[in-house]
């Protein structure tokens, strides 16, 4: 007997520099800082029929910068941080590998998502990625999805390698909470 499981379409966040202020290898929950209002655009997405899902690169564990342990101890405090805030978030993936770790999991391949989408009952393919990198845009658009780049964190810096890859973004916002009219405008169209 099949699964008849109803898949959800989600928004997937990155982390530091979309959610949180970036502080260059976040270490210690102590650094964390929400941006302001942060809450407004994802409780929009909720009440939009979106789960919520923060995928992250943490190459900071590979390099030795900090342990697993010291992650996850900053990831809980985040998503305390956000339940205060009425915020509920579904589902946080994390990568550990460096950059030549050759690894499915590092954004922009798709390990975390196919593992949200297994675990989370996502539906990919009406899915979006809002990060403040290339590679996180193209991680939407590599799922199946479609990724919007937000000019928090490195945002600005990354502005500029827009123009040399050929898949662009849906959009690119000032701030997240611009992302909901964007998707809610995309979505309706689909």
């Amino acid at each position: 007997m099949k699964n008849k499981t109803k898949l959800c379409p989600a928004i997937f966040l990155d982390r530091d520099g979309t959610i949180n202020h970036d502080k260059n290898y976040l270490s210690d929950e102590k650094q964390l800082k929400l941006y302001k209002h942060i809450e407004k655009p994802l409780l929009k997405f909720r009440e939009m029929g979106f789960k919520i899902v923060i995928v992250t690169n943490q190459s900071g564990i590979a390099r030795k910068y900090f342990t697993v342990t010291k992650l996850k101890r900053i990831n809980s405090k985040l998503i305390e941080m956000l339940k205060k805030l009425k915020v509920k978030v579904d589902g946080m993936y994390y990568c550990p590998h460096g950059p030549n770790d050759n690894c499915d999991c590092r954004k922009p391949k798709i390990g975390m998502a196919l593992k949200a989408a297994k675990e989370l009952n996502i539906d990919l393919k009406k899915s979006y990625m809002i990060g403040d990198s290339v590679r996180d845009y193209i991680f939407g658009y590599n799922f199946g999805g479609k990724g919007i780049l937000v000019l928090t964190g490195h945002g600005k810096k990354q502005f500029a390698k827009v123009k040399d890859e050929k898949q662009k973004p849906l959009a690119i916002v000032r701030s997240l909470s611009q992302t909901v009219e964007v998707i809610k405008n995309d979505y309706e169209k689909n």
